[in-house]
């Protein structure tokens, strides 16, 4: 089984929250493996979402950093958390997929809604 998490960064804006739910919901129509995390501010964590994940015994996680540019949580953190569930669950295959703005198309996305 593979699972893709969605992680954001999380806000204190409740609607901000709901945004990330709402896209994880639509994703989650079209591929019932789909979960949804925030690395701070709100819940769930990522990190428990990935250790929901491994208990569901997936064997390949695709973790989408929805973040616009590379910055602390995309370069440290989320390779941060990962390496320490690599440690403890060696037969799982993470892959962290390119970040939002690194998304092909992301500029006739731009373009497309302008």
């Amino acid at each position: 089984m593979e699972a893709l998490i969605i992680v954001a960064h999380g806000s204190k804006i409740k609607s901000s929250n709901d945004e990330i739910i709402e896209i994880s919901n639509k994703i989650k129509n079209k591929n019932e493996n789909t979960f949804y995390a925030f690395l701070e501010l709100s819940e769930p964590s990522f990190y428990d979402v990935l250790k929901e994940v491994v208990e569901k015994k997936y064997k390949k996680i695709k973790i989408f950093p929805y973040f616009l540019a590379a910055g602390k949580h995309v370069l440290a953190d989320i390779p941060n958390i990962i390496k320490e569930f690599k440690t403890n669950h060696k037969d799982i295959e993470f892959t962290v997929l390119p970040h939002f703005g690194r998304c092909n198309g992301v500029e006739d996305l731009i373009l497309s809604n302008s």
